[in-house]
């Protein structure tokens, strides 16, 4: 019943991820709160904790290079929460995966592979110098963007599957 309430969690955020590309703090923070309790009670905080704190510090890098919002982040963290810190590693590689998946169909749906390629090396060259790029962020509308909720959910669908 617990793999049923983090998928039903995943997906929800999913969805306003979504629709509303908002991810609300009080639900986020409603999921990081229980899977805090339930891991606690089934003596597996410190996992939970691990996961917690795993989240909050990848997303916050990602978060910092623009890469992901401030939704997200706070995503992670919850996931990390209600999954543990194994089960967030296997959801965590998944997600990428399937982002990157959603990143390349977007990218060949609008023709934009040049664009992108070109857009590559520009963070990259910023990344060097550890700093975002000013433009080439996920705060600016213009850029393909894909809401990091539905990857997460389909990395949280596996990792509940797997494990």
């Amino acid at each position: 019943m617990w793999n049923v309430w983090i998928l039903a969690f995943a997906v929800a955020a999913a969805v306003g991820d979504a629709v509303w590309r908002k991810i609300p703090n009080k639900f986020v923070l409603a999921g990081l709160l229980v899977g805090l309790a339930y891991n606690a009670f089934h003596h597996q905080f410190l996992s939970a904790l691990i996961g917690c704190g795993l989240g909050f510090a990848v997303g916050l890098a990602v978060f910092y290079f623009g890469a992901i919002g401030g939704g997200d982040v706070k995503l992670l963290m919850a996931l990390g929460a209600l999954l543990g810190y194994h089960r967030w590693f296997t959801a965590m590689e998944f997600s990428i995966l399937t982002a990157a998946l959603i990143a390349a169909v977007q990218v060949f749906r609008r023709r934009a592979a040049r664009q992108v390629v070109h857009n590559m090396g520009e963070i990259a060259r910023e990344l060097i110098r550890f700093r975002p790029h000013e433009v080439i962020n996920v705060g600016n509308a213009a850029m393909i963007r894909a809401p990091f909720g539905v990857a997460a959910a389909v990395g949280t669908f596996v990792a509940l599957l797997v494990k």
